[in-house]
């Protein structure tokens, strides 16, 4: 019994010590790595790069080397009037025309849009049921959804939010265009953007059993429902609904091969995006797109690049990248923890022990630890000595403080 205690409690210590010392490790020595902000000069066809904390602005070639001088704010804003052109409106000094096109306060304003995806989104536990706009309300306004739809079997079922009964007609009229438009259930994956802060619905874009790509959303309490033709080397993963003020694109599109699509609205025509690799369950996305240009941000923990698209054409422009070299505080965790226990994660929201190790580094204190040890129990019996010098030399620090701490309870 008192054998099995042991076990226990030096068990349960390691587990402890392996999640708190390394998170109050991180807590004491924060490591953040900060991005500058990138934007694409439609003037000079080149990046133009603002390093945070009020650093260095200067150009980047579109093979991402530095050219040029330090240039001011006031240099900046004249780059990039699509994106300062409040500021220069405020000195007039707004330009009529850039790049060959006419422009105006409100031109900017009605061709620029933002998106962003963060790995978060979709590596969470998804609901079971999902809520269902009206997308031709009777007022110009949208209103909030008052039914809900999941997938039972082969068949859409549709619930009324304030009965909490199912509407048998609606679901018949959506289970039958599902199987006209040759829909393979379950739905894989699916995106809406469920909010009467927008200025239209557009419902939402499904992912088939087989990859394929739908478009669904209710109009006047009816379904419609649109296949859309594609390659079939395009096996769809991930959709990003688009709901933008300009209504040129529907959303965006991610394969199993980790290439990036745009989907356009007229014809549902599916265009590739050149920006490399991409996975949004481990990568980061953002978009910042204006009357010239997509500026497309894509990072993950060693680093970002960000590659620049023609607004009308897709073509790419330029590409800028940046690493993020491993920090002295990281170096030096290498050397005192042999593994890091950690419930939770910056790119899902599921808790759950996971266990992330650093270097090979972290020997050499595990050796002289379990030394220590040796002679720390030096007048006990052999097979305690032995035990928790291996256990040490695996473990390290987390074991070497309950063996410390609880020298008696051995004896």
């Amino acid at each position: 019994m008192k054998t099995a205690y042991q076990i226990f409690l030096t068990g349960l210590s390691i587990i402890i010590l392996s999640w708190f010392l390394p998170w109050i490790y991180g807590l004491l020595f924060p490591v953040a790595a900060s991005d500058p902000f990138v934007a694409y000069s439609p003037l000079t066809e080149s990046f133009i790069i603002s390093e945070p904390g009020g650093g260095d602005i200067y150009a980047v070639d579109k093979e991402g080397k530095r050219v040029g001088e330090i240039l001011s704010k006031e240099d900046r804003d004249s780059l990039l009037p699509h994106i300062y052109y409040t500021q220069l409106m405020a000195h007039d000094r707004m330009p009529d025309s850039v790049a060959g096109r006419e422009v105006s306060v409100p031109v900017f304003k009605q061709s620029q849009w933002v998106f962003s995806s963060s790995p978060r989104d979709l590596n969470k536990v998804m609901p079971e049921v999902n809520l269902m706009m009206e997308s031709m309300p009777a007022r110009i306004d949208l209103e909030d959804p008052d039914m809900v739809f999941r997938v039972k079997g082969n068949r859409v079922e549709f619930i009324d939010i304030a009965t909490n009964s199912v509407n048998a007609d609606r679901s018949r009229r959506f289970t039958e265009i599902f199987n006209d438009r040759g829909f393979s259930f379950p739905i894989k994956t699916l995106s809406g953007n469920i909010t009467t802060r927008k200025p239209y619905d557009e419902g939402y874009l499904l992912v088939d059993k087989e990859g394929g790509i739908y478009h669904l959303k209710m109009q006047a309490g009816r379904p419609y429902m649109v296949k859309v033709s594609k390659p079939y080397s395009v096996v769809a993963r991930n959709l990003f609904i688009l709901e933008n003020v300009d209504r040129r694109q529907l959303g965006l599109v991610s394969d199993e091969s980790d290439r990036l699509y745009v989907l356009e609205r007229e014809g549902y025509r599916l265009k590739p995006l050149e920006v490399g690799d991409v996975d949004p369950s481990r990568h980061r996305i953002s978009i910042v797109k204006n009357l010239f240009n997509w500026v497309v941000k894509i990072s993950d923990n060693n680093g970002s690049r960000w590659i620049a698209l023609d607004s009308d054409t897709y073509e790419p422009l330029a590409t800028y990248s940046v690493g993020y070299p491993e920090s002295l505080t990281e170096r030096v965790a290498g050397f005192i923890f042999p593994f890091e226990l950690s419930f939770t994660d910056v790119t899902d929201c599921l808790a759950r022990p996971r266990v992330e190790f650093f270097s090979w580094h972290v020997v050499v204190l595990n050796v002289v630890l379990s030394l220590i040890l040796l002679w720390y129990y030096r007048s006990q019996r052999q097979s305690l000595k032995i035990i928790a010098s291996a256990v040490t030399l695996i473990f390290g620090i987390f074991s070497f403080i309950p063996f410390i701490i609880y020298k008696k309870l051995y004896l």
